[in-house]
This record gives structure tokens, sequence and C-alpha cells, in this order.
């Protein structure tokens, strides 16, 4: 009894499985390479500020770095400051290779970034925005990332809330006082007038000084009237007595 050897498969059979074995041996790293650069992108964020204290009018420098970053194509930041303390003071500054904006509301800041033209996707270690925020009140004052939302080349997004926060103490300008206002000067007091005294006058000999006439004959002769007067005033005494003898 003779044992029947099966035959052998035709050939196209052979040539097509060889076939399909070479396109799986080709395709697959590229579908595992799709795969992989399908994934959604991944960072580990930190925010860090310039400054733990400020006076108000200062500037505050509000840097967000990622670590690990993976095909980052775009990216919001949302920041929340307190409001009536901080404000945004400059548009933010973003990667070289993109563009960067902002959108300022009342207590918060949004800041998106985008990759331009064919230019790569983030990956690594890289600072992705600095903010410069100004101080406009005084006390403690919060900075928080509040939320990113990260997007791949590919498109797809992942999201992360309350990823960091720090806090900067604000110091309010002092009050300038009020300078004095100048005071009136003082009117010097009146100077005394020259007071003109009255001398009075001479009299007598004074006032004959004063005309340029000597005086000295007329008194000689009013003292020799006298004299005469006397002697006569004496003799005729004399002559009525020897008359009553």
């Amino acid at each position: 009894m003779s044992a029947r050897i099966p035959a052998s498969p035709p050939r196209a059979t052979r040539r097509v499985s060889a076939a399909i074995a070479a396109a799986l041996a080709l395709f697959a790293p590229l579908a595992a390479a799709t795969a992989a650069h399908a994934a959604e992108p991944a960072a580990t964020f930190t925010l860090e500020l310039s400054s733990s204290s400020a006076t108000e009018g200062d500037t505050v420098l509000a840097t967000v770095s990622g670590a690990d970053v993976s095909d980052l194509y775009a990216y919001d930041l949302v920041f929340t400051v307190t409001e009536g303390a901080l404000e945004s003071a400059d548009a933010p500054v973003g990667p070289d290779g993109g563009f960067t904006s902002a959108v300022d509301a009342p207590g918060a800041i949004t800041v998106s970034h985008t990759r331009l033209g064919t230019s790569p996707g983030l990956s690594g270690t890289v600072v992705l925005a600095t903010v410069p925020l100004r101080a406009v009140g005084s006390g403690a004052a919060r900075v928080e990332l509040s939320s990113v939302r990260l997007v791949s080349s590919t498109g797809e997004t992942a999201e992360q809330a309350e990823v960091a926060s720090e806090t900067v103490e604000l110091e309010a300008l002092p009050t300038p006082e009020p300078s004095a206002s100048p005071s009136d000067s003082a009117s010097p007091p009146p100077s005394p007038s020259p007071s003109t005294s009255s001398v009075p006058a001479a009299s007598g000999a004074s006032d004959l000084a004063t005309t340029g006439v000597d005086a000295t004959p007329w008194l000689i002769s009013g003292a020799v009237g006298v004299a005469l007067i006397a002697v006569g005033a004496v003799l005729v005494a004399r002559r009525r007595q020897g008359v009553r003898e």
C-alpha cells in the first residue's frame, strides 16, 4: 500500500503570501508611528514671578515654562489675578516661530500661541509665555495659571485646570504730604521820620546879635543916663532940705 504525498500549493499562492508579509513588515512601523503621533499633547507646567514684592506702579513678570513637552502646536493659557491689585502691563512674549496674543478681562488674562506654517510642534523644555503685570493696588496679590488647553500638530487636545499659583506682596505709594503755602512776608515797620524840634529864639542880645549891630554903645549910653538921673534926684532932694532950714 502506497502513501499519498500532498501536492505543493500553486506558485501564485506562494507569491501572494510573500507580498502580504512584506507589506506588513513595511507598514507596521508607519502605523505605530502614526498612532504615537496622534497621542494627546502633554507638558508639565511651572509658574514663576520675577519678584515676591513690588511697589504700586512696578511691573512684575509672570513666566510659564513647560517641561516634557511633546508635539505642542498651539495652546491657551488662562491667568487669574487679584482684581484691583494687578493688571496687564504689556503684550506677552511667546516662543519664536509662532504668533502670541492676549485677551484681557477684569481679573483675567488669556494668552494664546500657535505655530506658523511648517514650524514643528514644540517639544522638550520650553518657555511658553512671559506676561508683564502692573501693580495697581496694595496687599497680597495672587497670580494663578487657572487653566491650560493644549493642541497637537494632528489636532489632538488636552486640558488642565488649577495648574499653578504664586503670590506677590504689593505696597502702595506713600501719600505725599501737602506742601506748606508760603507765608506772607512781614512788611518792615515804617522807619521813623526825622522830627524837627523848634529851637526857641534867644531874647535880648541874641536878637541884636542876629541883626549884626554892636549893642555895646547903647548899653553904655543907658547906664550914663541912669547915673545922671540919680545925681539930679540927689541935688533936688538937698535943695529942698536947705530951703526948709
